[in-house]
């Protein structure tokens, strides 16, 4: 399901609907946050990007699945810390 739309923000949804959201929406975040690192780590001549946070599995799988290497560092101050790489 997609994000909630500004002009439908005052409507009360279903619960099914707010869940399906949330889901959809955690995973387009964490995404999101993987392409900025990884494409600001990129602009620098970096070959490796540090991202803090919780990951969902099914993203990990998509960032492994576009060839890049998740490495699980453990625990930080946000949450776990992953090194994602892209070297050959």
């Amino acid at each position: 399901m997609a994000l909630v739309e500004k002009d439908d923000m005052t409507t009360l949804r279903s619960a099914s609907d707010s869940r399906s959201t949330a889901q959809t929406a955690e995973k387009d975040i964490q995404i999101k946050a993987i392409a900025f690192a990884i494409n600001s780590a990129a602009n620098t001549g970096e070959m490796r990007a540090i991202y803090q946070g919780t990951l969902l599995k099914e993203v990990i799988a998509e960032v492994e699945g576009k060839g890049y290497t998740v490495e699980d560092c453990g625990i930080a101050t946000l949450g776990r810390k992953y090194v994602i790489s892209w070297k050959e």
